[in-house]
């Protein structure tokens, strides 16, 4: 009997990790790419978060980032407009790019890395984004960066291929609120 109360327990812990929501106010998805050799910022103005996780045991979390590619903020109307089209995003057929952390490692005192799949434009691949959590109030920032390669994902082509890098960096702070 003591030794299914135990199972029962262990099993159980899963359950203690609490639902985390999103402060989109104070929260960003930005990311750094060279157009014409130049370091170009932009970012997403829609996002939503799932986060599930103790913080007494963040290790054991997991996280869920979804990202309105149609909400893309490049700098310009006009580089809005064009990375909307099938050659860029597609945001018709593929309006989510979605990242899913299946578990989280302890890098070090309050660094992580999140490791799961990024699925964008119908391509998924493996990814590890390593970030820092610290605590902000009553709630927590998850703050990080990670090198990403647009062609992995069916991203550009066409006249821009030359003219826009194919490396860029994606860099996030999200807010936890509980």
């Amino acid at each position: 009997m003591r030794a299914l109360l135990v199972l029962l327990m262990c099993l159980a812990l899963p359950a203690w990790a609490q639902d985390w929501k999103l402060d989109t106010a104070k929260s960003q998805v930005r990311f750094v790419i060279k157009q014409m050799n130049v370091p170009t910022e932009g970012g997403f103005r829609r996002f939503i978060a799932q986060a599930s996780f103790d913080p007494a045991k963040p290790e054991a979390g997991r996280f869920r980032v979804d990202v309105d590619t149609a909400s893309i903020d490049s700098g310009s109307v006009e580089g809005d407009d064009e990375v909307k089209r099938p050659v860029w995003f597609d945001v018709k057929k593929h309006p989510w790019a979605t990242f899913i952390a299946k578990s989280v490692r302890r890098d070090g005192e309050g660094r992580y890395s999140a490791i799961g799949d990024l699925s964008i434009k119908g391509q998924t691949r493996a990814l590890v984004a390593p970030f820092t959590l610290t605590r902000q109030g009553s709630g927590w920032l998850a703050q990080g960066r990670f090198p990403l390669k647009r062609s992995a994902y069916g991203i550009g082509g066409g006249d821009w291929a030359d003219v826009v890098a194919d490396d860029l960096e994606v860099r996030f702070n999200l807010v936890l609120l509980p």
